[in-house]
């Protein structure tokens, strides 16, 4: 669920900013939304709705859960990024990877090296009980940790 991607994004990136000599909010920012992209490809994700025709294509030459849910593809967007914009291909890399992970637990699973037949899967059912606890775990720690090491 895109809720889930973002609050293990947006929960990495609290912790993980102040490592980096980057910006914290383009850190914060950037790992936040490399968390979520993925599912551009698929027209009926959050994503996905909000972008309708580069999902409708994305989804039309590499479909669902292939391609661009791959680390070549986040590796070769993460090369782009360090060409034009130095180390902020850090915080992508990070939360595309976070993407993958998460996928990687639910029963569809992923495969991660696409187009090898590889895949990697769990046992979370995509908007079942179990990630609707996590998302529950996930909110409460981004507070707790945002009231005690922000506030």
């Amino acid at each position: 669920m895109f809720k889930t991607h973002l609050m293990f994004s947006f929960l990495l990136a609290l912790i993980l900013y102040k490592y980096f000599d980057l910006s914290p909010y383009l850190f914060i920012v950037i790992l936040v939304l490399a968390g979520t992209l993925p599912d551009i490809d698929h027209s009926k994700s959050f994503i996905g709705r909000r972008f309708f025709i580069i999902s409708w294509i994305a989804n039309l030459f590499f479909g669902h859960r292939k391609l661009i849910h791959s680390l070549f593809f986040a590796l070769f967007i993460a090369l782009l990024i360090k060409i034009f914009f130095n180390n902020y291909y850090i915080p992508f890399i990070i939360g595309y990877s976070c993407h993958l992970l998460l996928d990687g637990l639910t029963k569809q699973g992923v495969r991660i090296f696409y187009p090898l037949k590889f895949r990697i899967y769990g046992f979370v059912k995509t908007n079942g009980i179990v990630e609707k606890m996590f998302l529950v775990v996930l909110a409460v720690a981004n507070v707790i940790y945002i009231v005690k090491y922000i506030l």
